[in-house]
């Protein structure tokens, strides 16, 4: 048989066969990756992430089983502990190995954007791969020492049936199915038992920013601990729990470079949200972009960054950066105390010492994120930014501010019920569907999308005559029973106070869900509306089950050809994120001040009113209700206004300018009454008549 073209000769037979048989060559990892790893672009530098150097070295240390690293986005963890642990093993210590990304598209990205191209510019690692065409393919490659890489995704038949001595787990946060990968278990679980059979020589490696919320808002650091959260951050605290220490340039002492923003001197959140109202925020962003020693106050402006992150040894003290494990400290620069225990070497750095990313993008993206908080609600760019790019756990807004029922009852406003109070420029209504009457709450909106509860009632009773009065509502039986919602919520109108102005809600919104039969005759009745030319003052409503879905989304059900549903694709129905509009409309229950997004509590409604609106709590999982409490129904109507106000595009109001619908009351009614004279004056006897062409020339 003829050998392979590579194999032509005695010599080089035995010498492919002698990788296959020798022994792992003492090198520390971050050495071997450094000799070997190339990219298009050069040598890997491992200078320039000085901070992951330690963590790629315990995959030579017998002493962990598994290495967490957690840090923000562009620290360069795919290069050094992937690409820089796949050279290590394919050059020092052989064994098969398994790279799980966050998705099949991700691992065949990967596959050929990251991996091949390593392999292709480093000599080193493409001598080592097999010769032969078919060892070498996305998801799997081959070696000539005999060891294969296979990469993955979360699937139980990536990880199954498999004993591999290394696992990277790459972005661990990101998968949706990290917790529990197809009922099995969790990734991180799964993944260290395909190493087991290795016992000290096997590692599993997973690395991601953070990607969980925790929502204990009282919750204090104990020594190197990370808050309650799970995903990446439960598997750090389960480790020797290090972080990053930074020498001062000013008094030499070694401070924290800790997740998130407490190294900029930043003001506190509700002070923040003033500035950014009225300040330019790449100013601010400059302003603050500096970090300060908590030793002697010194200042450290972004030119110290790559000084700060060096290592540095004089004999047995540290004069640079480094990592301390929990347990550890620095006497006189001289190491002490005793590490935590564990099998698991972890790692959190914060975003400030992420070599690829600038302090002044890391303040504006935060700015920026408060900025679109305090305009629309909005908490996603604020959980974006403090997970990827600060590097640290979020806690929602909701969470941090949450008031109980006494507090909020604290603050009663007196206005006349049913009347819209100064300061009000539209109005919404959103009804809740039950099984023998529909809850109302109407709301009114002002300059900043302040808001006041207007009136809160309930309608049980029908039109449909029975004996001397009238039947009880059925909405879920009787289709005609909604056409009650026409005059007592669409065409309501209630008093402006100070003018004589006559206000009705712009839009209703109403929940399209319920007891059998509720959906079908909501659908009827918003087509009966449609014949009326109402249809869009009333925007039938549901919860959509994607946590990541926009706030409002406009859909059109079809159920045609199934057993049951009222759906033909002709009545639209709003998909609501109920997850993200409720952490904004807790957001504005919390504020204490008066003014945009603030919300005005009146002094008649009920105690009960003020236990539904917090009968909910913000989990990982997202809003639940309270074990105390029951009923949230007033809690689910403030959402559906604010929705409202979403599909109205209201948050982009330039209140200097605002449409005539949002205008004060006396604007209006005097834009109003300019449209009329002027409509008046186009229809006047004594204006000359219009000519065209055709008459002109009679």
């Amino acid at each position: 048989m003829a050998l392979i073209a590579p194999l032509r000769t005695e010599l080089s037979v035995r010498r492919a066969t002698a990788v296959r048989v020798r022994a792992p060559r003492r090198v520390k990892p971050s050495d071997a990756a450094a000799a070997v790893l190339r990219t298009e672009k050069g040598p890997w530098r491992p200078e320039l992430t000085p901070y992951l150097l330690e963590p790629l070295d315990q995959l030579g240390s017998r002493e962990y089983r598994s290495v967490i690293f957690v840090g923000p986005a562009r620290t360069g963890k795919t290069m050094t502990l992937i690409l820089g642990g796949i050279a290590y093993v394919v050059t020092c210590a052989p064994g098969d190995m398994l790279v799980v990304q966050m998705s099949q598209d991700a691992a065949r990205d990967f596959s050929r954007m990251d991996l091949d191209r390593a392999i292709r510019h480093s000599p080193e690692l493409s001598s080592r791969l097999s010769p032969r065409a078919r060892d070498d393919n996305t998801f799997d490659k081959f070696f000539r020492s005999g060891i294969a890489l296979k990469l993955g995704w979360p699937a139980v038949s990536q990880l199954s049936s498999k004993t591999l001595q290394y696992v990277f787990l790459t972005d661990y946060d990101r998968p949706e199915n990290a917790g529990n990968v197809d009922g099995e278990g969790p990734l991180f679980d799964l993944a260290s038992k395909r190493t087991e059979t290795y016992m000290s020589r096997g590692k599993t490696v997973a690395e991601s920013s953070p990607g969980e919320d925790y929502t204990d808002a009282k919750y204090v650091r104990r020594g190197n601990e990370a808050p309650p959260a799970r995903g990446i951050l439960s598997l750090y605290n389960s480790g020797t729990r290090a972080r990053w220490h930074w020498p001062c340039q000013h008094c030499d002492q070694h401070f924290e470079a800790a997740p998130g923003l407490s190294c900029f001197p930043m003001p506190e959140f509700d002070e923040l949200t003033e500035l950014v109202k009225r300040s330019d925020l790449m100013s601010l962003a400059d302003q603050f972009a500096h970090v300060m020693c908590p030793h002697c106050g010194g200042s450290h402006d972004p030119t110290h960054r790559t000084a700060m992150n060096t290592p540095r040894l004089d004999g047995d003290r540290i004069r640079g950066a480094t990592w301390l494990h929990e347990g550890e400290s620095l006497v006189d620069c001289k190491l002490d105390g005793e590490r935590r225990r564990s099998n698991s070497a972890s790692y959190w750095l914060g975003g400030v010492s992420a070599a690829y990313q600038t302090w002044p993008s890391i303040v504006h993206a935060y700015l920026a994120a408060v900025l679109t908080y305090v305009r629309t609600g909005d908490e996603g760019p604020l959980k974006k930014t403090t997970n990827t790019d600060q590097g640290a756990a979020y806690l929602p807004r909701s969470a941090v501010a949450r008031r109980g029922a006494d507090h909020l009852m604290q603050r009663l406003e007196h206005w006349e019920r049913g009347t819209a109070p100064a300061g009000v420029r539209f109005l919404t209504a959103a009804v809740d569907v039950q099984a023998h009457k529909f809850r109302v709450n109407f709301f009114g909106w002002g300059e900043g999308l302040q808001s006041w509860l207007i009136d809160r009632v309930e309608i049980s009773r029908s039109r449909r005559p029975e004996g001397d009065g009238f039947a009880g509502l059925d909405p879920g039986a009787y289709v005609e029973d909604w056409d009650i919602l026409i005059d007592e919520v669409i065409n309501r109108e209630f008093a402006a106070e100070g003018t004589g102005e006559r206000l009705k809600p712009l839009i209703v919104g109403c929940d399209s869900g319920g007891r059998e039969g509720v959906t079908i005759n909501a659908y009827e009745f918003w087509r009966r509306l449609r014949g009326k030319g109402l249809q869009q003052r009333f925007r039938l409503v549901k919860g959509d089950p994607n946590l990541n879905a926009p706030r409002v989304r406009e859909t059109w059900p079809d159920a045609r050809g199934k057993q049951r549903g009222a759906g033909k694709g002709d009545v639209p129905v709003l998909m609501l994120n109920v997850n993200l509009i409720k952490d904004g409309v807790y957001g504005d229950l919390s504020r204490e001040v008066p003014g945009p997004g603030y919300c005005h509590l009146p002094d008649w409604v009920p105690e009960a009113y003020f236990d539904e609106i917090t009968a909910e709590i913000r989990t990982p999982k997202g809003w639940e209700k309270d074990d105390s409490h029951q009923a949230n129904e007033d809690f689910d109507l403030h959402v559906y206004n604010r929705a409202m106000v979403i599909q109205l595009r209201a948050e982009s109001i330039d209140w200097a300018k605002p449409p005539e619908w949002a205008m004060e009351s006396t604007k209006r009614l005097e834009a109003i009454k300019s449209r009329e004279q002027e409509r008046i004056r186009q229809r006047s006897p004594d204006r000359p008549p219009r000519t065209n062409f055709v008459t002109q020339w009679r």
